[in-house]
């Protein structure tokens, strides 16, 4: 009995003795960069009896790029956020300035922004960051999707999968190539931001804008449709399928709003972009209608379109194909 007790003693002697080299070592690692903030929180009543909580916060988020030569580069993105949600009725609102760092040290200022928002999201894979503004009742979050070295707004969008955390909308990925992500997304007439819809086609309402992009914005096209009186354009269904008619598009693999081209694996052209169609199904009260537009040569081609009667689609951004 006295050499086990001998033998439990011993084993946690050694492990307080790792553990207290652990700590030494960290105590007199090299400080590379360092940062702080407030969190805060306040519950106040309005004169009508109405609550508003308020909840500031500070936070930070980083993301790893890697290099083709094996190497890696830091990003930080710390932002301070505050957010007004009321108790006795329905809606949020909120405000958030960020920054985005870059370096070994994490020594350089990118760029910064501050805009009205509810939620700031980074991409664990991919070199994005995604704002987003909720609303109130019905209203969908309008989110901003931007590039995270360059700060450039790449496209908004509306996230109709109803995801817990936002942080892309549809991507399209090639493997084993070089060529830039691309993006798809969709704003209905419900979004909180960024309804930056044209007069639509005679007789019709503005439905949808559909967008699509890469580095930038590349293409923007809307969608208008026939809506029965006393009705608004509801949107059924968002959602990318393979395109049978592209030859290899068994291949593709798609996960959620993930898309991974494996039917032009290794591709250097953006020109072989294809294999894949948007559905959306819509409602104006005068049945479904559903679309469906594919993309090929890196971009809607609605050409090859299949647009049901009642609706339209017209572009409003269409810049050249490479």
């Amino acid at each position: 009995m006295k050499t086990k007790k001998f033998l439990r003693t011993s084993k946690a002697l050694t492990f307080f003795i790792v553990l207290s080299a652990i700590a030494a070592l960290a105590a007199a690692g090299e400080l590379l960069y360092e940062s702080s903030g407030v969190s805060s929180f306040k519950l106040v009543k309005n004169p009508e009896g109405a609550r508003t909580m308020t909840m500031t916060s500070q936070d930070y988020d980083v993301y790893r790029k890697y290099t083709q030569q094996g190497g890696e580069e830091l990003f930080l993105v710390s932002s301070a956020k505050t957010v007004d949600q009321f108790l006795d009725a329905e809606g949020i609102a909120g405000n958030i300035s960020w920054s985005v760092r870059k370096g070994p040290r994490l020594e350089t200022v990118l760029w910064g922004k501050t805009e009205q928002a509810t939620e700031l999201n980074v991409h664990g894979s991919q070199p994005v960051v995604v704002s987003g503004l909720g609303g109130c009742c019905a209203e969908m979050t309008g989110y901003r999707l931007f590039d995270i070295e360059s700060g450039r707004l790449l496209m908004s969008f509306n996230d109709f999968s109803y995801h817990e955390k936002v942080v892309q909308p549809f991507s399209l990925e090639v493997p084993n190539s070089d060529l830039r992500i691309r993006y798809i997304g969709v704003i209905s007439q419900d979004s909180t931001r960024d309804r930056d819809f044209v007069a639509p086609d005679a007789g019709k309402e503005a439905a949808i804008l559909i967008k699509y992009a890469n580095e930038a914005l590349k293409q923007k096209l809307q969608v208008d449709m026939d809506v029965a009186k006393g009705y608004a354009v509801s949107v059924m269904e968002v959602k990318l399928e393979k395109d049978p008619s592209v030859p290899g598009s068994g291949k593709i693999e798609i996960q959620d709003d993930q898309v991974r081209l494996w039917n032009i694996d290794g591709a250097t052209s953006p020109s072989a972009i294809s294999g894949v169609l948007l559905k959306i199904v819509l409602d104006g009260g005068k049945g479904t209608k559903t679309l469906k537009i594919p993309v090929k040569n890196d971009q809607f081609d609605l050409n090859s379109a299949q647009i049901p009667l009642g609706v339209s689609v017209h572009p409003i951004v269409q810049l050249r194909t490479l």
